[in-house]
């Protein structure tokens, strides 16, 4: 059994800190341009059926299920 938490496992309302991308470069680097980066907070909004809403910062994007499993969190 794996211990590895994602940020699409992160429930609503909760809060991640952004350890790693563990994602092919365009991905890695969409995710970068949305202020998703290693270091980082993010507070989950919706983690509910389709793509999640997360705040970065002072914004709210929208993240696919299959990327947000990509994203490794403390």
């Amino acid at each position: 059994m794996s211990s590895r938490r994602t940020l699409a496992g992160v429930p609503d309302g909760g809060a991640a800190l952004v350890l790693a991308v563990d994602a092919g470069a365009k991905a890695r680097a969409r995710l970068e341009s949305m202020g998703i980066i290693p270091g980082i907070e993010v507070d989950v909004l919706n983690n509910g059926s389709g793509p999640l809403i997360v705040s970065v910062g002072e914004g709210r994007i929208m993240v696919e299920r299959g990327v947000a499993a990509r994203v490794l969190v403390a």
